[in-house]
C-alpha cells in the first residue's frame, strides 16, 4: 500500500514539475537574469521568477552554482594576485557599464 502511494507522490511531482517548465520563462530568459543577479540587487518580480525557475529547472541550478562557482575562483585568484607587482589592472566602472550595455544590445536582437 506504502508502495502505490509514493508511486502517486512521484508521478504528481514529475506532474507539476512539467506544468512549471512549460509555463515559466524559458531557459534562454533566465540565463541572462543569473548573469545579473550576480551584478546587481534584482527586483522582487524577477527574483521570485529566478527561484521559482531554478526550483524547477534543474539544468539551470546548476548553471548558476558553476557561474558563482567560476566567479569564486576568479576573486579568490584576482586577490591573491593583488599581492604580486603583476597583478591585472580591474577595470573600470565606466567599462563594466559599457560592456553590460554591449551584452544587453546582444542578447535583445
Amino acid at each position: 500500500m506504502k508502495k502505490g502511494y509514493l508511486k502517486v507522490y512521484t508521478n504528481t511531482k514529475r506532474a507539476v514539475r512539467r506544468w512549471f517548465l512549460r509555463t515559466l520563462r524559458p531557459c534562454q530568459e533566465m540565463v541572462p537574469l543569473m548573469s545579473e543577479s550576480l551584478e546587481r540587487r534584482l527586483g522582487v518580480l524577477e527574483h521570485l521568477k529566478l527561484k521559482l525557475h531554478l526550483l524547477v529547472c534543474t539544468w539551470c541550478a546548476r548553471y548558476l552554482k558553476q557561474i558563482k562557482f567560476l566567479r569564486r575562483l576568479v576573486r579568490q585568484r584576482t586577490f591573491a594576485a593583488g599581492t604580486d607587482s603583476t597583478s591585472p589592472v580591474a577595470l573600470t566602472a565606466e567599462a563594466r557599464q559599457r560592456i553590460s550595455k554591449s551584452l544587453r544590445r546582444r542578447n535583445s536582437v
